[in-house]
């Protein structure tokens, strides 16, 4: 379908004129994007940093409790020798730090003493385990916030012993205090991590173990009140996938086993933390980063971005933050909706300029395309008006267009008389030609065969009137002059002439399927022009009488 020239520039004009709004309009909305997304990501950064700082400093304090608590032990100041004067110490410490869970001391005997806070039936209470002469005593005791004794209790059931706990053997192993994996306290049956460190005499001889308790359900508070964007969340995971801490979900852990365990990243309900640690693209046991790690991805629909930032070497954690990238960006869409109103605009402007101004250019451009087609069809007859138009530009076309047609009427006289020059010359040539005695073949500069006159079919045993397109097509063999020697096409006259051979009177045998074989004399060269430059070749013969 072809649009007029009215059409084509109203068109064009408005397609210019939407491109160039839009590729503006793009320009700006993805640089913009582009930055606030960088931005938003630094102060993502920013933010998991500062986040981690607070977390670390939430966990210092235990490990403060335990090394004051293990110098003191190794010093005797603290010691099972005086069991109500080491809880009264482990009592204090839980006053002075109320992110502590607990506070505790196990030996090699299987001698346990434990302060924690609790929930159940007073604030804190004291447990305390004394394996002595193969007699196992457990006893709790409850006090509250004024530290006076609520309940007394015995509890021949409790199977507790401090030796077979991770913190208990990990400090061991390592001999140095440690920080646990997350894990489920005995007592209290919620997610914790401890912090241990053996305990020695001044002779250098290992006694026992301290412990300090942190509550993992206070860091899922602690993110809770971060102040994120309305659909941003964060979580905690160690490197196994387990969920240390979330922002939505506080003490979670897996309910429905045998063991109750921490979850794990892909038990969680919550779609988008699974996609947004899947966007990390690393398996569980893999979840280990050097630096902080910026991720975006698609989840429901939705561009979001993510944050993974490494605990110090003390936690190996990742603290991962996201958020939808509309959090962010519903001001600059809002903004890009009505900048498009505008757009919309201008364009219906400048439709109605287009159309306007492309009637006023079109009317004397389609009667010089009226005249162009007129002349196309040879009929150069045409009347040009060369001052139809109030543009110079198209004015000084359509006069050239008229100096170009009368040229054209010039050229065309005198190509209908050299037309009819050189077919009387033709005519002549081939009359000259075909009457002489001698036959005559020539071949183009690329060996295609040209003309060859009636001499030379009596000779290839041709009919008279016959005439070859292509040497490779012709019906008779040539020889050598012993009659026995057949030439290929490389040794024929003509084109040995053609690569620069002057031949004169070589004798060859012609024989064809049609007459008696044929002797005769040939003689050749190459044709050139006044330049020098190779035209072909040609070759003249006779027979041997």
């Amino acid at each position: 379908m072809r649009l007029s020239i009215s059409k084509t520039l109203a068109i064009g004009i408005v397609t210019l004129q939407i491109v160039t709004v839009c590729v503006i309009l793009a320009s700006s909305y993805i640089t913009t994007e582009q930055v606030l997304i960088g931005h938003a990501q630094k102060l993502m950064r920013n933010l998991s940093r500062e986040v981690i700082q607070h977390s670390e400093e939430f966990l210092s304090p235990a490990r403060s409790a335990v090394s004051l608590t293990q110098s003191l032990a190794r010093n005797e100041v603290v010691s099972e020798e005086r069991p109500n004067e080491m809880e009264q110490y482990f009592f204090e410490q839980l006053m002075l730090f109320p992110h502590i869970a607990g506070i505790y001391y196990g030996n090699l005997d299987g001698d346990f003493y434990f302060v924690r806070r609790s929930s159940e039936i007073s604030s804190y209470q004291i447990k305390r385990i004394n394996e002595e002469a193969g007699e196992r005593t457990v006893v709790n005791r409850w006090f509250g916030e004024d530290q006076e004794l609520v309940k007394t209790a015995e509890d021949p059931f409790d199977s507790y012993d401090p030796r077979t706990r991770p913190w208990f053997t990990k400090a061991l192993g390592e001999r140095q205090q440690t920080w646990t994996d997350p894990y489920l306290f005995f007592t209290s049956q919620t997610p914790g991590i401890t912090v241990a460190s053996p305990v020695f005499t001044m002779n250098g001889e290992l006694i026992g173990v301290v412990g300090v308790d942190i509550d993992l359900s206070a860091l899922s508070d602690f993110l809770g009140y971060l102040e994120l964007s309305e659909h941003a969340s964060a979580l905690i995971m160690n490197n196994n996938g387990d969920v240390i801490a979330h922002r939505n979900l506080q003490g979670a852990y897996a309910q429905n086993v045998e063991v109750k365990r921490l979850l794990k990243v892909g038990e969680l309900s919550n779609k988008a933390t699974r996609a947004a640690v899947d966007s990390l693209e690393r398996a569980p046991g893999w979840y280990v980063l050097n630096t902080a790690v910026n991720t975006s991805y698609t989840h429901e629909g939705k561009k979001y971005h993510a944050v993974f930032t490494p605990f110090s070497d003390n936690w190996p954690w990742l603290l991962g933050l996201y958020v939808p990238e509309d959090d962010f960006l519903t001001e600059i869409k809002a903004n890009q909706k009505f900048n498009f109103i505008i757009a919309g605009g201008i364009t219906l402007v400048s439709l109605i300029i287009g159309i306007w101004f492309a009637r006023s250019l079109s009317r004397p451009i389609v009667r010089l395309q009226q005249s162009v087609e007129s002349v196309k069809k040879g009929q150069l007859e045409v009347n040009i008006d060369a001052g139809a138009s109030i543009f110079h530009d198209i004015s000084d076309t359509t006069h050239a267009f008229k100096g170009l047609v009368s040229f054209l009427k010039d050229n065309q006289q005198k190509s209908e008389a050299l037309r009819k020059r050189l077919t009387q010359q033709a005519h002549f040539m081939e009359a000259v030609l075909a009457n002489i005695d001698s036959g005559v073949v020539v071949c183009d500069v690329e060996g295609r065969f040209v003309y060859s006159n009636r001499v030379v079919n009596q000779l290839r045993g041709l009919a008279e009137g016959a005439h070859l397109e292509r040497f490779e097509d012709a019906p008779f063999k040539l020889f050598a002059a012993d009659g026995v020697t057949q030439l290929d096409k490389s040794q024929w006259p003509i084109f040995r002439a053609l690569n620069g051979e002057h031949i004169s009177n070589l004798e060859i045998v012609i024989v064809s399927n049609t007459s008696e074989p044929k002797r005769v004399y040939v003689s050749g060269q190459p044709l050139f022009d006044t330049s020098g430059e190779k035209l072909g070749a040609y070759v003249s013969m006779h027979q041997v009488s």
